[in-house]
């Protein structure tokens, strides 16, 4: 499980390509979501927007993927099998540094930060395959994962000073679920 692209478990196959892919593009798309809602509900409405953003990308990269994946018979990978670092996907962000007073700085770097994973995932796979197929494939899902990249440079170019700012609470829940 290692999005290193040293790693000598490599993706050699357009199946295992592809089922590599829709788990990421999945998992990414339903995370997304979840923390949009999640800032829905802490009214953080300009942290949500983002989230909700980058979910409807991911949703529509999921709606091609799903395309590309219902002409090939994909192979069953079990969660641990996966060929990534993590338990979760590289695009996935982890909740644990997700918190109800995250600035829209902050919401756009973590997602900076993972859809960087991503993109070096592809790239990974692109260096160490032996089929070209496979190659061509994983460099342009690296290409996808670099359009978001754009999106949030240019997001975060815009951003103000009061975008950097968490809100302050001054009854902070005791828990957050």
């Amino acid at each position: 499980m290692s999005d290193d692209p040293s790693n000598s478990e490599t993706i050699n196959t357009l199946p295992e390509l592809l089922a590599h892919a829709l788990a990421m593009e999945t998992e990414a798309a339903e995370r997304y979501g979840e923390l949009a809602d999640q800032m829905e509900t802490h009214r953080k409405a300009a942290v949500a927007k983002i989230f909700r953003r980058l979910e409807q990308a991911e949703k529509e990269h999921l709606g091609e993927l799903t395309e590309m994946c219902s002409k090939v018979d994909l192979p069953h990978i079990a969660p641990w099998d996966f060929k990534w670092r993590h338990n979760e996907s590289p695009e996935v962000i982890d909740f644990t540094k997700v918190h109800y007073q995250l600035s829209v700085r902050e919401a756009i770097l973590l997602a900076f930060e993972h859809e960087r994973k991503a993109a070096e995932f592809y790239a990974g796979i692109a260096q160490t395959t032996t089929d070209t197929e496979v190659q061509k494939l994983a460099r342009q899902f690296a290409a996808e994962e670099q359009q978001h990249i754009g999106w949030l440079e240019a997001w975060l170019a815009e951003c103000g000073p009061g975008d950097a700012l968490a809100t302050e609470d001054p009854d902070p829940p005791l828990c957050q679920e």
